[in-house]
């Protein structure tokens, strides 16, 4: 804004004049009657236009409710530059051209102690410019000014603030004496909000324990022509603004919660633009936080946060204040609880009333939706409700829960025996919702009945909020369970003791039945009567163990037939009864177990209540008694106890009957296996030794029918060896029939598994026999409990080798012995393999010891075809070696004399080993020795050989060969190479040449020519000859010695004579195959001219 200029001049200055403007700024209510009266009294001071600009934000109060009246920043540049230098600023302002006049202005910061609080300036567009005098009065206003606005903002500051403080003190005095958190959390946000006019607040309180915050109220602006919905905040601690405060116990004060990213949106606040959060602290201890957000940018003043800092401790002592009187009001209630349930569990011995009492008394102290006692049944391996209160008590009568679930936090807790407290059921992976509605549980604490190390029972106890309970709730409620568990523990001592005088009247009757020379049946029939007086017993039954098989020995209330019936034709229901003879102790049926004999035969539910006790004498069990009953949960450990003592005595009346029967059984055994043991060894011819067999088992073990049959390998075949007990029809057709594979499928078993013997049940109406037999299946399903009779297949076998099959068919009623009875027949079974096996062997020696002759005399006869001895001649010398891989073999050499000075070398390979190479090898020799003698040509006269042996090489037979003639006076040797290893010519200076192949090998092809070959021999030259058992020899490795081995040696060593370089050759290979042996024939010839 602009004045008229001023009408005096500065040099009479009244210095009242700046006095009076402080009293005016200074009685100024607002920021514009303050700048209207700087201007007035600047315009006096100064000619020019006077304007004034003012930091409005440094002056703005909370309770400023009008519109700003100045900018952020000065809009004219002059005072910008007065700003930036930070004192007064003058500037002499061009006029126009030709112009008599020009503008000026000066400009003045408004400061106080570095801060600037506006700026003042004065223009004169016409001039004059400014005088020093008039500069000195410009800065002496600014001054006062700026003193005077500090002032006035101080006065009006301590104003709000004792308003505040007025407001602060009518919130608390409000709040003082309100002990309940939760509705001192809405009381206090909508104070805070209506007397502060904010857009949100909320409370939250930290919980021990926990990582959540928990929302206690909030209060918000009603929305226009809206109704603003109630709701509730989940927040984790350390998640977004209100998380982080609560976990870094600082206050957050955010100007604008868009540019923050901690900032969290919520539909139902859309217009929250700043919010403050400040921790609710006793000390260092964080007890929540206060929310507070606001609709505008920058809406929280320095003094806002003050005041709100201060709302903030008052708060945090008065939920210090609620928290404490509610702890010392429960811990009241606690105390108060374990005195009232001491007094009840002690005023009965009713299980029930004692327990519905307890459960009202902590539902009325505490007001909890659901309270509920369980009873916990470890033989049973239930937990059975007792009493309860809430909207489900009336539906668990007679609920029940399995000890074994793997879910849920009361089967949990009953069998670890600790306590668990979930203030967060969703959060427990233990939890299980309750089968019955309301399904709302939020939080539930469960605490075991523990007398000693034994859960006696559970106390469950459940609420629909969460964070429902305190470590000291989970104190008082344990000593509450301690009091409970006695309680239970006197209850059932009581119940026992009547019961027990009860049993012992019983055992006193079953001891005097066992030492009254009373016979095991009424033995058994004593124990049965009185465990049927004294538990809840429908069926009850004693089975016994003979030859490792469970039989029925005694029962009441069922028909014997059946059970046994049902004995052979449930294995699972045998299984179960097989795993309590070996058991410790008494079982109690679970109602998930299989449904053993006696249920299945009283035909009861799968919940039906069953009771085993296994028999035993020291450590060794004999047999087992059952009871049942068809409604659940009939028996526990008292049950136990009674059929364990019970059982005890009759175990030892039983064993003392038993023992002697058995030890009578095993010596009848041990006499059967003997006589046929004598039969075997007195006998001498197999046909004897079988018959003798059997027509002795019939004695031994009182069979129907036997028939023995050998196995033939050659023919392919069962042949019959031997019978007893067969019809006259049957005795013919086996005496005349063979079984090949494929006709008889009880014989094919036991060829093709030799493992052990077969069965099969014979139908009690049909056709026995051979006959019969012959139709049966093996692969038919087994059951060697059953009572009727059955034919058996004894393999007759040495290991896996197979001699025979036994069939044997038993007579009816053998069920009794049918253990023993097999386990003599498979004695007697290996008696008889032992006998065909020593036969065969006997057999086998005889034609051995001959073949072994024949062998040697063959080795004898083809030892005459190899030169004795090799010719001794004037500068030449011979050296050999032959070595067959068995006793006779398909190499050989030969060396003859030749007419006109010359001789003869021969070495050959028959294509096959053993006794034919041996046979082959010998013709050969024979033609070849014929060949030379018509002719001179080596090349002639192998083709002479080969032509003569084309007919006899049918089976594919051949010979590889070398032919050599040695021209003694001319130093030159001819050779032919049929198809064989190349000899070697070593040469005097080292070098090693192959006399390579002319011709195939002998016998192979019909019309063959064959080449001939001369090679000077000069000093100290030899000739190799050999056979691939040389090269082809292998070592560990399974690596060959081959050529390049053979000639490394030779070249590696200096021979002065054709035996020294058979000795080189012959080191070098036995170095390569150590302990290998031979796999072919080896044979060497060597030709060294002197």
């Amino acid at each position: 804004m602009t004045a008229a200029s001023a009408s005096r001049s500065p040099l009479s200055l009244d210095w009242r004049d700046l006095a009076s403007l402080g009293e005016q700024i200074a009685g100024a209510t607002s920021l514009a009657a303050q700048r209207d009266r700087i201007i007035a009294m600047t315009s006096r001071l100064l000619e020019g236009e006077v304007d004034v600009w003012l930091h409005e934000r440094l002056f703005r109060l909370p309770t400023m409710n009008e519109d700003p009246q100045f900018p952020e920043q000065p809009i004219s540049p002059a005072m910008q530059r007065a700003l930036l230098k930070g004192g007064i600023l003058t500037k002499r302002k061009r006029g126009k051209k030709g112009g008599a006049s020009r503008g000026t202005w000066a400009a003045v910061p408004l400061e106080d102690q570095g801060m600037v609080l506006g700026a003042l300036q004065v223009n004169r567009p016409k001039g004059p410019e400014f005088k020093q005098e008039e500069l000195n009065l410009m800065e002496g206003v600014a001054g006062v000014v700026a003193v005077s606005l500090v002032a006035s903002h101080r006065v009006a500051v301590e104003r709000f603030r004792l308003n505040q403080l007025n407001l602060v003190r009518e919130v608390s005095a409000q709040i003082a004496n309100v002990l309940n958190v939760d509705e001192l959390a809405t009381r206090v946000t909508e104070l805070i909000r209506k007397t502060f006019h904010y857009y949100y607040v909320a409370i939250f309180t930290l919980q021990e324990n926990s990582k959540s915050l928990r929302f206690r109220s909030s209060a918000a602006a009603p929305r226009k022509g809206k109704r603003r919905k109630k709701f509730a905040l989940e927040v984790e601690v350390g998640q977004g603004l209100i998380g982080q405060a609560a976990a870094e116990g600082e206050r957050i004060l955010v100007d604008d919660v868009q540019k923050d990213p901690r900032f969290r949106y919520i539909e139902v606040l859309p217009e929250t633009r700043s919010e403050v959060v400040i921790p609710l602290k006793i000390e260092d201890r964080v007890l929540g936080v206060l929310d507070v957000q606001s609709d505008q940018v920058n809406a929280f003043h320095p003094n806002d946060l003050l005041i709100l800092e201060a709302l903030a401790d008052t708060i945090a002592r008065a939920v210090e204040g609620a928290r404490l009187y509610g702890s010392l009001r429960r811990r009241a209630d606690q105390l108060t609880l374990v005195s009232e349930v001491s007094k009840s569990v002690s005023a009965s011995l009713e299980l029930k009333v004692l327990m519905e009492n307890v459960a009202a008394l902590i539902h009325d102290r505490f007001k909890y939706p659901y309270v509920h006692l369980f009873t916990v049944h470890p033989n049973r391996r239930l937990i059975e409700y007792q009493a309860g209160s809430g909207e489900r008590s009336r539906d668990l009568a007679g609920y029940t829960l399995s000890l074994d679930d793997a879910g849920g936090i009361i089967p949990w807790v009953a069998r670890e025996g600790r306590t668990v407290l979930a203030n967060d059921v969703t959060k427990d992976k233990r939890y299980r919702a309750s089968p019955l509605p309301p399904v709302n549980t939020r939080s539930e604490l469960c605490v075991p009945l523990l007398y000693g190390d034994v859960v006696v029972g559970v106390l469950d106890i459940q609420s629909d909020k969460a964070n429902a309970f305190t470590e000291d709730d989970q104190v008082t409620f344990e000593a509450v369970a301690d009091n409970i568990a006695v309680a239970i523990h006197n209850a059932d001592l009581y119940r026992s003791e009547q019961w027990r005088r009860q049993v012992a009247d019983s055992l006193r009757e079953v001891a005097g039945l066992i030492s009254a020379d009373a016979s095991v049946d009424d033995v058994l029939e004593a124990i049965l009567s009185e465990l049927d007086r004294n538990l809840p017993v429908d069926i009850s039954a004693i089975w016994l163990m003979e030859d490792d098989e469970l039989y029925l020995a005694a029962c009441h209330n069922c028909d014997e037939g059946l059970l046994e019936q049902l004995l052979y034709e449930k294995p699972d229901a045998y299984d179960a009864l097989m795993n309590v003879l070996y058991s410790d102790r008494p079982v109690i049926r679970k109602a998930t177990d299989p449904i053993w004999i006696t249920g299945i035969a009283a035909g009861f539910d799968q919940n039906y209540s069953g009771l085993a006790a296994p028999l035993r004498v020291g450590d060794q069990p004999f047999g087992v008694i059952t009871l049942s009953h068809r409604t659940p949960g009939r028996y526990g450990h008292e049950a136990q106890a009674m059929t364990t003592t019970f059982a005890s005595y009759a175990a030892v009346a039983i064993e003392n009957a038993r023992l002697y029967d058995t030890a009578q059984e095993q010596a009848y055994a041990s006499a059967a296996l003997l006589q046929v043991a004598q039969a075997v060894v007195s006998l001498n011819d197999l046909d004897e030794i079988l018959g003798t067999i059997i027509r002795i088992m019939p004695i031994l073990v009182g069979i129907q029918r036997a028939a023995l049959y050998q196995w033939n390998s050659e023919k392919e075949a069962f042949l019959p060896s031997q019978e007893y007990g067969l019809s006259e029809e049957d005795e013919v057709e086996f005496w005349q029939r063979a079984f090949p594979p494929g006709e008889f499928a009880f014989l094919d078993a036991c060829r093709d598994e030799i493992g052990g013997l077969r069965a099969c049940a014979l139908d009690s109406d049909g056709k026995r026999g051979l006959q019969a037999w012959i139709s049966l299946d093996p692969a038919s399903d087994v059951n060697l409990g059953n009572p009727g009779a059955f034919l058996f297949a004894v393999p007759i076998a040495v290991r896996d080798a197979l001699y025979g099959v036994m069939l044997i068919e038993e007579a009816e009623g053998g069920l009794r012995f049918r253990a023993r009875r097999l386990e003599i027949i498979t004695g007697i079974a290996q008696q008889a393999a032992l006998a065909i096996q020593n036969d065969l062997l006997q057999k086998e020696m005889v034609v051995r010891e001959r073949l072994e002759t024949e062998v040697q005399l063959a080795r004898q006869i083809q030892q005459t075809f190899i030169p004795e001895t090799l010719p001794q001649l004037s500068d030449w010398e011979l050296a050999a070696r032959w070595k067959t891989a068995r006793q006779v073999g398909g190499d050989f050499y030969d060396v003859f004399e030749l007419p006109d000075n010359k001789l003869g070398l021969f070495i050959a390979d028959v294509a096959d080993k053993g006794v034919p190479a041996a046979l082959f090898m010998a013709l050969t020799r024979t033609l070849v020795r014929a060949a030379v003698i018509e002719t001179d040509s080596p090349a002639e006269a192998l083709k002479r050989v080969n032509d003569l042996l084309i007919p006899d090489t049918k089976q594919g037979m051949f010979v590889t060969a070398v032919y050599a003639v040695l021209d003694m006076d001319k130093n030159e040797l001819t050779y032919v190479n049929a198809g064989h290893n190349p000899p070697l010519w070593i040469k005097s200076d080292g070098t090693v040449e192959k006399l390579t192949r002319t011709g195939v090998a002998l016998g192979a092809a019909e019309g063959v020519q064959y080449e001939q070959r001369v090679i000077p021999l000069e000093k100290e030259d030899n000739i190799l000859l050999y056979t691939d058992g040389l090269t082809e020899s292998y070592n560990n490795d399974g690596e060959f010695f081959g050529e390049e081995r053979l000639v490394e040696a030779i070249q590696a060593n200096l021979c002065s004579s054709a035996h020294d370089l058979m000795d080189v050759i012959e080191k070098s290979l036995l170095d390569f195959v150590q302990d290998m042996p031979p796999a072919d024939d080896l044979t060497m010839l060597v030709l060294r001219k002197v």
